[in-house]
């Protein structure tokens, strides 16, 4: 996890769809803090980039986020797949946010039982994205103070 006087995050973002990606990358852009990493196109590929297998040994290239930012729906592994593999890793200060097309209350429940830090539905308004992405920054930077301060951040839904 960065430290605050650094106050910068690696984000990470593991989606099917390009679009998404792209959309999210451009609002990220518009953060001080909040820095893209990269793209995935399915869970298998993120456990082999968190793994640092392959082409992904490279943690200069490849680094460790500080937030993952994870589809539910998505081929190979999906998000709940990539939810239960992650209980049994190594990965505590990252924060996991799930951002789905899915605004149903079953998925909301299981990602953050699995879990996921925070859970949002996917937005199509840019204004709505960046306000996201505000969100998630200050969450971020809530996250460290808390942790800089001995306490935990609960998951927020």
């Amino acid at each position: 996890m960065a430290k605050l006087s650094e106050e910068k995050f690696l984000v990470l973002m593991v989606d099917d769809s390009e679009d998404d990606c792209l959309l999210l990358k451009m609002a990220l852009s518009r953060t001080d803090r909040l820095n893209f990493v990269g793209s995935l196109s399915d869970g298998e590929e993120l456990v082999s980039y968190l793994t640092g297998k392959e082409k992904y040994s490279n943690r200069d290239q490849y680094p460790v986020p500080d937030m993952l930012l994870l589809d539910l729906m998505m081929p190979r592994k999906n998000g709940f797949e990539v939810l239960e593999w992650l209980r049994g890793q190594s990965f505590e200060e990252m924060v996991v946010v799930v951002l789905s097309g899915s605004d149903q209350s079953q998925d909301i429940q299981r990602a953050i039982a699995l879990g996921a830090d925070y859970y949002h539905t996917k937005e199509g308004s840019p204004l709505k994205r960046l306000e996201l992405v505000k969100t998630l920054e200050e969450y971020l930077m809530r996250k460290v103070r808390q942790k800089n301060a001995g306490g935990a951040m609960p998951a927020v839904n």
